[in-house]
């Protein structure tokens, strides 16, 4: 122990100026006092300089300390962390990792400095960073110099949640609390007094010395919140509501003292017992009921729409037939206060899978013709292709130009427009005007005698396979 104890004096200088806020300036720099928010006068001044003379801690700035600053729960245990390891092994070896305080975190749950978890990017009370502080060296180093019998902090009673490791450290001289001995556990620590705190607890010569007696306890004592009472409504779905007129205290005690047990299913909206009642207010107590569920329902099938061009846009020709599937729901239904809350899946029993169908559905397109013209078309056909060269009126009363097909008008009504072609030849635009004895979709084309495409239909044969095009 006493080598320990030698090690440590050599150690922590250094180990404290790199815990607490690695941006600062190092202690070694401070000759005298270099900031302008310490003033001489104030009750931390000689802790703070202290401390940073030490190392134990840093200015945040060069020329500012910020003691009014608040301290994270994240902060606290990495401080917490690495005394511990500095007094057992004296070196730390703990550092950084992801979330930054994780290491010093699963350190402090191994080695017992922690017994609950906390948001550890928000801020640490008074009272869980004593809690945190009480643990991070054995009980040999925190010999009790003062007489605080239990009971006699004003806001700490016997039966608050972290009260022993609070009256460990009064009695260890690290802390003493207010004028009244008053804790304020429930308020956020400073940077002031976590110097203060470091301070004496690396420095036996700078604890406080002090007495204190039974009768100054939480009855008697003058400062607020103690003598300060609320009026707190619990309010029960499904029991009558509770009031009381109370001095701070936890919905835990509440309950106690009234002889009131929560049944299975009641669920407050504060903490039993963390959480520090301290103004008039409703906590509320709502009754909780799971159960299970299970529905059956109808699947319908789902159809693949497979995109062709060679039947009228928007129409639909069925490949395969689908058909609709069963399954049964099997659900969790949490109510809560009568009214169902909550329902989550847990799985689904598949009775019959269902089988989706397959459709072909008319979608048109583009295309630019031998023209340079972007037509814009409904469908397209394979058709049988021919041509005439009578000259005079058709049968929509129009003469015969290069634009003029005749078609089957059960087929291909009068006023169709289209285009003509294939890869050897392009008729281009034609409009149905005339009609003979043809075929269901042939298109026999008008061409004028001297069209250089006759004489080669002729040769080749009067019919050819034509994509026509039937335009929008």
């Amino acid at each position: 122990m006493k080598n320990r104890n030698i090690l440590k004096k050599l150690l922590l200088p250094a180990l404290f100026a790199v815990l607490l806020f690695a941006q600062a300036v190092p202690a070694a720099a401070y000759g005298q006092n270099p900031f302008t928010d310490v003033s001489p006068s104030a009750w931390y001044y000689s802790d703070v300089m202290t401390a940073v003379e030490s190392g134990l801690i840093n200015g945040k700035t060069k020329t500012t300390f910020c003691p009014d600053d608040y301290l994270t729960y994240a902060e606290a245990v990495k401080l917490a962390a690495c005394m511990n390891q500095v007094w057992w092994t004296g070196s730390v070896a703990l550092s950084n990792g992801i979330p930054w305080y994780q290491p010093y975190v699963d350190y402090a749950w191994t080695t017992g400095i922690l017994s609950e978890n906390y948001d550890w990017n928000g801020y640490a009370t008074r009272g869980k960073f004593l809690a945190i502080f009480a643990n991070a060296l054995p009980g040999d180093a925190l010999d009790a110099i003062n007489s605080v019998p239990e009971d006699s902090i004003p806001d700490v009673p016997a039966w608050y949640p972290d009260a022993w490791t609070i009256y460990s450290l009064y009695q260890a001289g690290i802390v003493q609390g207010d004028d009244t001995h008053a804790c304020r556990p429930e308020q956020y620590i400073r940077r002031s007094e976590v110097a203060a705190i470091l301070n004496r607890m690396m420095n036996p010569s700078a604890r406080l010395r002090f007495s204190m007696s039974a009768d100054t306890g939480i009855t008697a004592a003058p400062a607020e919140p103690e003598t300060r009472k609320y009026w707190i409504v619990v309010d029960f779905y499904d029991r009558d509501d509770l009031t009381v007129y109370t001095e701070a205290t936890t919905l835990g005690m509440i309950l106690y003292n009234n002889g009131i047990t929560l049944a299975e299913g009641e669920v407050p909206s504060v903490d039993l017992w963390n959480d520090w009642l301290a103004a008039d207010m409703t906590v509320t107590v709502d009754t909780y009921f799971y159960t299970t569920e299970s529905v059956r329902q109808i699947v319908p099938h789902t159809t693949e729409e497979i995109g062709i061009d060679t039947i009228p846009r928007g129409d639909v020709n069925i490949l395969e037939e689908g058909a609709d599937g069963e399954s049964i729901l099997h659900y969790t239904v949490t109510y809560k206060n009568g009214m169902e809350y909550d329902r989550r899946l847990d799985w689904e029993e598949v009775l019959t899978a269902m089988v989706p169908a397959r459709a072909e559905v008319g979608v048109g397109g583009t295309f630019v013709g031998g023209d340079g013209v972007t037509y814009s078309y409904s469908w397209k056909k394979i058709c049988k292709a021919t041509y005439y060269n009578l000259v005079g009126p058709t049968y929509s009363g129009n003469y015969t130009s290069t634009r003029t097909v005749a078609t089957n008008l059960d087929y291909i009504p009068i006023g169709t427009r289209m285009y003509i072609k294939n890869d050897r030849y392009d008729f281009g635009y034609r409009v149905s005007e005339d009609t003979g004895h043809l075929d269901p979709w042939q298109v026999d084309i008008w061409m004028m005698d001297d069209d250089p495409n006759a004489p080669l239909m002729s040769i080749e044969g009067v019919v050819r396979d034509m994509e026509v095009y039937f335009l929008d």
